[in-house]
C-alpha cells in the first residue's frame, strides 16, 4: 500500500483553489473533502463501504488523502485532459474512489 503525505502547500502549488485563498482554508477544505470522501467509503456509516484487498481493514484517511494527492497532481498535468479539480464536487469523490480501487487495492464491502 502506498504511503504519502499530501501538505497544504502541495495543494497550493497545484492551483485547484482560487487565488487568495489562505492556507487555513485551504486545509479546511482538504480536510472536508476527505470528510466527504470517508462517509461515502470509509468507517463513519458509510454508504459505500471499502476495505482493503491485502488486509481487510477498512478505507482509512491516510490513504484518501494520499490518492487526493494522487488525484491533484492528476489535475495539475496539462495532458491529463479529463482531469479538473471540482472543488471537491461528487465527481471529484469519484474519481478518487476510482484510484483507491486501481491503485490502493481496495475493494467494495461484500464484492
Amino acid at each position: 500500500m502506498k504511503t504519502t503525505t499530501i501538505t497544504t502547500s502541495q495543494f497550493i502549488q497545484g492551483n485547484y483553489m482560487n487565488s487568495g485563498t489562505s492556507s487555513t482554508e485551504l486545509n479546511d477544505s482538504l480536510t472536508d473533502f476527505v470528510k466527504y470522501v470517508d462517509s461515502f467509503y470509509g468507517v463513519n456509516d458509510p454508504l459505500y463501504p471499502m476495505m482493503s484487498k491485502e488486509t481487510g481493514q477498512p478505507l482509512n484517511t491516510v490513504d484518501i488523502y494520499c490518492a487526493t494527492e494522487n488525484y491533484l497532481h492528476k489535475c495539475s498535468d496539462k495532458n491529463e485532459e479529463l482531469c479538473t479539480w471540482g472543488d471537491g464536487d461528487s465527481l471529484d469523490r469519484e474519481r478518487v474512489r476510482d484510484i483507491l480501487l486501481d491503485e490502493y487495492n481496495y475493494k467494495f464491502v461484500g464484492e
